[in-house]
């Protein structure tokens, strides 16, 4: 081990960065589609890190921003891409030119690309994020459909589907009609009743 190591030794030096963060790379990936895949509303993650063995990104982790740009540059995500792309890509030049200097500004832009790869997702992910956050007011005044009955009087929540900011959602509703409000009737929604419960009415009522 100790002769391959002086045989090359920034060969070497690149290997032992580059494998263990590409590890680390995969491993957070992984976890993100885990955490993705355990809310039933599915958003783009936000740039919060992985706890624990990885470290933590979360807002009050001291980190540098670039200039007003709102990029978080050295979190726990952006130094393992660093250190996984650049790694990779000093090991790439320094086998095609065999050059140690090559070897190594390759892999320090190569790594500094990666780190303002990561640090811009997340930032673009994180804004993406606030802008889906569902207005349930904006509802107000649409045209929905009931997909659970709603009960007559207010007496209890029903569900109806509407279209909220551009995409279909299920939301509760509550009806001040002296008649429960059944699957498939179409409904408009006149104010909100306890919380995001909408207020809906029967858009014909019956005869």
């Amino acid at each position: 081990m100790k002769e391959w190591f002086m045989t090359d030794p920034l060969r070497s030096v690149l290997l032992c960065v580059a494998v263990p963060a590409t590890v680390i790379m995969i491993l957070q990936t992984v976890m993100i589609f885990i955490g993705m895949a355990g809310h039933s509303d599915v958003d783009m993650p936000d740039d919060n890190g992985i706890d624990g063995v990885f470290g933590s990104d979360s807002p009050d982790a001291p980190d540098v921003h670039l200039g007003d740009s709102g990029l978080r540059i050295f979190t726990v995500r952006g130094m393992v891409a660093f250190f996984a792309v650049g790694g990779w890509a000093g090991l790439s030049a320094l086998s095609l030119s065999g050059s140690t200097s090559a070897a190594i500004v390759t892999a320090f832009i190569a790594g500094t690309l990666a780190l303002l790869l990561v640090a811009w997702f997340f930032k673009w992910a994180a804004s993406l994020n606030e802008n889906g956050t569902l207005q349930m007011e904006s509802a107000v005044g649409k045209v929905g459909e009931v997909y659970i009955t709603v009960p007559s009087g207010m007496s209890g929540t029903g569900k109806v589907n509407v279209i909220i900011q551009g995409r279909l959602t299920e939301a509760e509703a509550m009806t001040e009609c002296d008649r429960p409000l059944k699957y498939g009737e179409p409904v408009q929604i006149v104010g909100m009743a306890v919380g995001n419960t909408l207020k809906v009415k029967p858009m014909k009522d019956e005869k």
